[in-house]
C-alpha cells in the first residue's frame, strides 16, 4: 500500500496520529522489523503486543544468560542493541576466532546443540533459540567484513537492565548497513533507524578501513529517500544493482577477495541454494 511507510515513520518516529487502518499499518511494522516499537509507539492494547512483549523478555532472559556464561570471553553481541525496540529472532555473536570452539562448547553446557557449520559461522539451537557464532559476518561464506577488526569496537551497554558486551554505535551502524547490503538485499526501517541515528564520521572512517564504505553509502542515500518520502520499505535493491556491489567488494576487498575461492563448492550446497533462491525473491528477511 503506497504511503505506508511514510505514515509508519511518521508514528514511530514523531508520535503523528496515524491515518491509515492499524491492522496494515503493523503488518509493515512486522516486515521493517519494527514491530514492537510501533506497538509502544501507538499504545496498541492487543493479543500482539502481548506476544510481543513476552518474546522480548525472554529474549532478555536468554541475553542475560549468556552474558554470565561468557563474560570471560572476547566476544561481543551484534544487531540486538538498537535505537528503537524490536525482538531479534536469533542472537548473533561476533566471537574471538581462536575462542569461538569454547564459547560453543560454554553455549553447550546451557543445552544448546550444533545445527549447521559454516566456515565462519556456528548456528546452535536449544528449542525455539537460536544463537550464531560469528567470526566474520558472510555471505554463503564468503567474507563481507572483518569480524575480528570489529572486535577491537567493543563497548559495554545496557539491554534491558543487563549489561553487555556490544559494538560501539557507529560499528553497529557499519554492520547494519553492511549485512542490509552485501547480505540480504533488502533495506527496512530497522536498518533505516540504526544508520540514522547512529552512523558519524567514526562509522564512515571504519567503513573505509574494512572496505565497506559503498554499503553505507548506500544506506545513507536510502534514507535520504526514505526521509522525503520516495521510497517504501523493505526496499529490494535490484539484482544488478546488487551484483555490482558485490563484484565492486570482491576487486576492493581483500578478504572477501580470498575467501571467495571456495565460492563454487559453496552454491553446489543446497543449504545455500535454497538461501540464495530465497534473496531472490523474498520482500523482507
Amino acid at each position: 500500500m503506497e504511503g505506508l511507510t511514510a505514515e509508519l515513520l511518521n508514528a514511530v518516529a514523531y508520535g503523528a496520529k496515524p491515518s491509515f487502518d492499524l491492522a496494515p499499518l503493523l503488518t509493515h511494522a512486522r516486515k521493517n522489523k519494527v514491530l514492537l516499537h510501533a506497538i509502544r509507539a501507538l499504545n496498541v492494547q492487543s493479543h500482539l503486543r502481548e506476544q510481543q512483549e513476552l518474546g522480548m523478555r525472554r529474549v532478555v532472559e536468554r541475553v542475560e544468560a549468556l552474558s554470565k556464561t561468557l563474560k570471560n570471553y572476547n566476544y561481543a553481541f551484534f544487531k540486538l542493541i538498537k535505537p528503537l525496540s524490536y525482538v531479534p529472532a536469533d542472537l548473533d555473536l561476533l566471537v574471538d576466532a581462536s575462542q569461538v570452539k569454547d564459547v560453543a562448547h560454554e553455549l553447550m553446557k546451557l543445552s544448546y546443540t550444533v545445527a549447521v557449520k559454516d566456515p565462519y559461522c556456528l548456528t546452535l539451537m536449544r528449542g525455539d533459540s537460536i544463537v550464531d557464532l560469528y567470526v566474520h559476518p558472510c555471505l554463503g561464506g564468503v567474507i563481507f567484513i572483518d569480524g575480528q577488526r570489529l572486535l577491537e569496537h567493543l563497548c559495554t551497554a545496557e539491554f534491558y537492565g543487563v549489561e553487555v558486551k556490544s559494538l560501539e554505535s557507529y560499528a553497529e551502524a557499519l554492520v547494519t548497513s553492511s549485512h542490509a547490503v552485501y547480505k540480504e538485499r533488502i533495506y527496512t526501517l530497522n536498518d533505516y533507524f540504526t544508520v540514522e541515528r547512529w552512523a558519524s564520521k567514526e562509522a564512515l572512517k571504519l567503513a573505509q578501513e574494512l572496505k565497506c564504505e559503498e554499503a553505507l553509502e548506500t544506506a545513507i542515500n536510502l534514507n535520504r529517500k526514505i526521509r522525503s518520502g520516495t521510497l517504501e520499505t523493505p526496499y529490494k535493491i535490484p539484482l544488478p544493482i546488487w551484483l555490482a556491489l558485490l563484484v565492486r567488494k570482491f576487486k576492493r576487498d581483500g578478504l572477501t577477495r580470498a575467501t571467495s575461492t571456495g565460492m563454487l563448492k559453496i552454491l553446489t550446497s543446497k543449504r545455500i541454494g535454497k538461501l540464495l533462491t530465497s534473496k531472490l525473491t523474498r520482500e523482507t528477511y
